[in-house]
C-alpha cells in the first residue's frame, strides 16, 4: 500500500470517527432520557436525534471497517491482484488455491457489507433531512400563526399580565402572573 493511500484512508477514518463520536455524544443523553427534560435542551425533536444517533453509530462502524480493511485485507488482496496481473501478462491460466478463493469470498463479502452500511448511513441521513424539513415547516407555521394572532410583537411595552397571554403561551413558558 502506498503512503498516499495510507494517508487518505487514515484521514477518512479520522473524520468518520470524529463526526460519529460528536454525533453520539451530543444526542445519546437526549435519546435515552438521561437528562432532565428542558425546553431549550430538547429543542430538536426525538426522532431527529434518534436518526443522528444511528448515523453516528454507522459512521464509527464504517471507520472501523475501513481501518480493518487497510490493515488486514489490503496486503492479501494486493497479492491476489498481482498474481492475476502476472498471469495475464504471461498469458497463462491462473488457478487459485482453496485458501485464495476463501479469502476472495470473504473480501467480497466484507466490501458488500461495507456498502450496505454506507447505504444505511445515507438512508438514515435522508430520513433525518426529511424529519428536519418537516420540523422547520412546523416551526414556520407556528411563527406565522403567532404573527396572525398578534402575539409576536417584540416592540411591545405593555406590562406582563394574564390578558396578554393565551393559555398555550402560558403552558409553554410557565407564566404564572
Amino acid at each position: 500500500m502506498e503512503n498516499s493511500q495510507i494517508l487518505a484512508g487514515a484521514a477518512i477514518c479520522t473524520v468518520l470517527i470524529w463526526l460519529g463520536v460528536a454525533s453520539l455524544k451530543s444526542h445519546f443523553k437526549h435519546v435515552f432520557f438521561l437528562v432532565k427534560v428542558d425546553s431549550i435542551e430538547t429543542f430538536i425533536p426525538y426522532r431527529i436525534r434518534l436518526c443522528r444517533l444511528i448515523g453516528g453509530g454507522f459512521m464509527i462502524l464504517l471507520a472501523i471497517m475501513l481501518g480493518f480493511a487497510m490493515v488486514y485485507l489490503e496486503e492479501p488482496a494486493q497479492h491476489l491482484a498481482d498474481l492475476r496481473d502476472h498471469s495475464e501478462e504471461s498469458k497463462t491460466k491462473l488457478i487459485y488455491t482453496a485458501e485464495q478463493l476463501n479469502f476472495a469470498t470473504r473480501y467480497a463479502l466484507f466490501w458488500i457489507s461495507f456498502l450496505i452500511i454506507l447505504l444505511l448511513l445515507v438512508a438514515t441521513s435522508s430520513i433525518d433531512a426529511i424529519f428536519s424539513w418537516q420540523y422547520q415547516k412546523h416551526l414556520r407555521n407556528s411563527v406565522a400563526t403567532l404573527k396572525a394572532m398578534g402575539l409576536q410583537n417584540t416592540n411591545s411595552t405593555k406590562a406582563d399580565s394574564n390578558e396578554n397571554h393565551t393559555p398555550f403561551i402560558d403552558q409553554q413558558f410557565g407564566n404564572k402572573n
